[in-house]
């Protein structure tokens, strides 16, 4: 059974994947697919297939089936969750997808979307790494920042910051932008909170369609779902964007989210969730990226 987990329409998509690969530049580094990747078939693509993070022994995914916590070595499932929505959420906002995770200080930093109703309540929920349970605890996005809804977030720890970007973007109405957050609001407010904007960083470029980003060395590295199935690196400080490679994907496949960590040449920095088109939109992947210049 085909697998669908898009988040807009076909031709809007196709508008933003025009307009991203007529702005994109030369590329600026060189990087390359390692030989080893998965694969997962129905239910467990579906409790894959949105997002991933990893505190470097574990990956955490979160999909439209579910949220699961798994080895790095050999995927080898520690923990899980079938229905990681709170129900709180699900009634008081109509909260019903899980976008790209993060992981820090022992917690999954989910951001949920409420689709259905138009995206009026983007929020960020936490959960005990150990075992994905939910802490209670979510804080709300300011709807005016985020209009599109929350499709991922990202922690800058070496900077105190929390990242959101709108879904859409464009230079002319100031959506080109990273939100940034106080990650001691998001640990420390009472829950329920609107968490207050710290500060926006506007790109050098628009980025719209991105699926999940993720720091690493200084930079947020950000899978974007456009006609070049591209990843992008932004300078958090100065908000310049730079090209950095093209997916080992098939144009029709569905890029998601991304988690960052240094597992060596074999292994890879970046991980990047995809989910196949065609016949083959039944398969969900995680492939691995490595630095090589």
């Amino acid at each position: 059974m085909a697998v669908k987990l898009g988040r807009i329409s076909i031709s809007a998509a196709l508008v933003a994947a025009v307009a991203v690969a007529a702005a994109t530049p030369a590329q600026a580094a060189s990087w390359t697919r390692t030989s080893q990747y998965y694969r997962w078939t129905g239910f467990n693509a579906l409790e894959r297939g949105q997002g991933v993070a990893t505190d470097g022994t574990y990956f955490y995914y979160a999909g439209p089936g579910g949220m699961v916590k798994a080895t790095i070595s050999n995927d080898h499932e520690v923990a899980s969750s079938t229905f990681p929505i709170p129900s709180a959420l699900g009634s008081s906002f109509k909260s019903d997808h899980i976008g790209d995770l993060e992981y820090y200080g022992g917690y999954v930093i989910a951001p949920i979307e409420d689709g259905k109703n138009g995206y009026q309540h983007p929020v960020l929920a936490l959960y005990d790494a150990s075992d994905l349970s939910y802490t209670g605890r979510y804080l709300q996005l300011p709807l005016a920042q985020m209009p599109g809804g929350v499709p991922w977030v990202a922690v800058d720890a070496a900077a105190g910051l929390v990242y959101t970007a709108p879904w859409s973007q464009n230079t002319a109405d100031g959506t080109a932008k990273l939100v940034a957050y106080s990650l001691s609001d998001l640990l420390g407010l009472p829950a329920g909170s609107t968490l207050p904007v710290v500060k926006t960083v506007t790109l050098s470029q628009p980025l719209s369609r991105i699926q999940g980003a993720a720091m690493w060395q200084g930079r947020l590295y950000a899978s974007v779902d456009d006609s070049g199935k591209s990843v992008f690196s932004i300078d958090p400080v100065s908000g310049q964007v730079a090209y950095e490679f093209h997916q080992d994907a098939e144009p029709g496949d569905e890029v998601q989210g991304i988690a960052a960590w240094d597992l060596g040449p074999s292994g890879g920095q970046l991980h990047i969730v995809h989910v196949g088109s065609g016949w083959k939109s039944i398969f969900l992947y995680l492939q691995h990226y490595t630095k090589t210049g």
